[in-house]
């Protein structure tokens, strides 16, 4: 007779050990709690900088890059377009305007002297911020000074 209490006990010991283990899996402090929908954000679109008007560093973000005479800007058009649709007003830039943009692009893409749309911002991190949301295509992305004669 004793045979039957030592299994029952053990298997109430053995459940109780089990349910024990369980609540402890799936038990914790609310500070380990995932985030709520409430608190995750989604990064904001970087505002873009004048080039015209700085006499720092600045990076560009290329969307698309022509051989100049070949078609300008009516190849461009569609990138101009789409980034105007996000609030990125852009005309053709010539990449001889910034420092070392336009022997990068020629690199990249074989142009000996290449026009592009690009997007201007004050800090790699917003060019980056851009390049990761904008879900057209990026040539490259190009940090240097402003060379050419600014507006009047």
């Amino acid at each position: 007779m004793r045979q039957p209490r030592r299994s029952t006990a053990a298997a109430l010991t053995l459940s109780a050990a089990l349910l024990l283990s369980t609540a402890a899996c799936t038990g914790g402090d609310a500070d380990d709690a995932a985030p709520t929908t409430d608190e995750v954000t989604a990064p904001t679109w970087p505002t873009a900088i004048d080039p015209t008007a700085t006499t720092e560093q600045f990076w560009v973000v290329w969307t698309e890059v022509v051989e100049t005479g070949a078609g300008d800007t009516t190849t461009l058009q569609p990138s101009i377009d789409s980034l105007a649709a996000l609030g990125y007003p852009t005309l053709p830039l010539d990449p001889a305007c910034q420092s070392g943009a336009e022997e990068q692009l020629a690199g990249l893409t074989g142009y000996g002297d290449p026009l592009g749309v690009g997007v201007a911002f004050g800090s790699a991190q917003d060019a980056g911020v851009f390049d990761t949301l904008y879900e057209g295509a990026t040539v490259s992305i190009t940090p240097g000074t402003y060379t050419c004669g600014t507006a009047s």
